[in-house]
């Protein structure tokens, strides 16, 4: 389990740079906590693409840019989760933060439904934002 989860906005020299303190005031930043980062990037992204987790796993994802031997790791999101959740309406990332909440909660982990909303809303706001070419979305986590 993650104890702090930032999604932020960098170039991927900016992103590998990120990993030993995380993402600094200079880049455009969501904090959160207690998730498991890896984890919620792969059951976002298999659910809204309809495949199941354990391909999405067989075929890397999600790419990890960087990572050391502390636990703290930098994700990559890729096109199709961006793509997805640019284009996901507000009824449509609700949906996803109840599925979320009642995937984590068969798991035996306990993610409260404000809390995922807010979560993904926020990641969705986001994803939305205008970028500099050669900007992408990136999650740091330790």
């Amino acid at each position: 389990m993650s104890s702090i989860v930032k999604f932020f906005v960098a170039a991927r020299e900016g992103a590998v740079d990120a990993l030993t303190l995380g993402p600094d005031s200079s880049f455009r930043t969501l904090s959160f906590g207690n998730f498991d980062a890896e984890e919620a990037l792969l059951d976002w992204e298999a659910h809204l693409a309809g495949v199941s987790f354990e391909s999405l796993v067989d075929g890397d994802f999600p790419e990890v840019i960087a990572e050391d031997d502390a636990g703290a790791s930098v994700f990559l999101l890729s096109d199709g989760l961006l793509d997805s959740l640019a284009a996901a309406s507000d009824s449509e990332v609700n949906e996803l933060a109840l599925w979320w909440v009642a995937e984590k909660s068969a798991d035996g982990i306990e993610i409260e439904l404000p809390v995922a909303s807010l979560i993904l809303k926020s990641l969705v706001d986001l994803i939305r934002e205008e970028r500099e070419p050669g900007q992408r979305v990136y999650c740091w986590a330790s």
